[in-house]
């Protein structure tokens, strides 16, 4: 039986052109749309990034959350408005999925939960970021931990699971995020 990992691997391979053109459709369509280069490049970086994020799934399984959509997504939002944070959150997302090879019922609601988060970011572009990425972090942990819960999730999975990613993510919203906002 395939790993996740050979599955990604796989699934890359296959299709390494098709992502290519698309990667190059998405840059000439910001280059006409006016974004600048710098934009493109660090929305890249921070999708790549935050993609990779999740690949130690493919050798672990334990209950700790280390990703890096949300600050991605939320830092894109912030800074260059709902469209940029969709963009990131919704690809990062499904990027990480394909290479976690974990394509099942809940991308539909990781996708909605990281475009409810980009949407509320856009909506405060003059917070404090580290309160702004601590405030939406919560909410989305708590709200997947709630829906976890009700459809029948471990309260000794999840609790650790969705508490490691806020505290994690409360350490990059307070260290890290105010650095990169001022560079995006």
């Amino acid at each position: 039986m395939e790993t996740g990992r050979q599955k990604a691997y796989g699934f890359l391979r296959k299709h390494i052109a098709k992502i290519a053109l698309a990667a190059a459709i998405v840059i000439i369509a910001s280059l006409i749309s006016g974004a600048p280069i710098k934009t493109i490049i660090l929305a890249a970086a921070l999708i790549a990034a935050a993609s990779f994020s999740t690949f130690y799934f493919n050798y672990v399984s334990v209950p700790i959350n280390f990703e890096l959509v949300k600050l991605s997504t939320i830092l894109m939002a912030y800074t260059h408005g709902m469209a940029a944070g969709l963009a990131v959150g919704i690809t990062s997302t499904l990027l990480g999925k394909i290479l976690i090879g974990r394509i099942d019922e809940k991308l539909p609601i990781s996708a909605i939960a990281i475009s409810a988060i980009a949407a509320l970011a856009a909506l405060f572009p003059t917070a404090d970021i580290a309160t702004l990425g601590i405030t939406l972090t919560a909410i989305y942990n708590i709200s997947l931990l709630a829906l976890s819960l009700a459809t029948g999730g471990q309260l000794s999975w999840n609790l650790p699971y969705e508490g490691t990613n806020f505290i994690i993510n409360l350490i990059l919203f307070t260290r890290i995020a105010p650095f990169i906002a001022n560079i995006l």
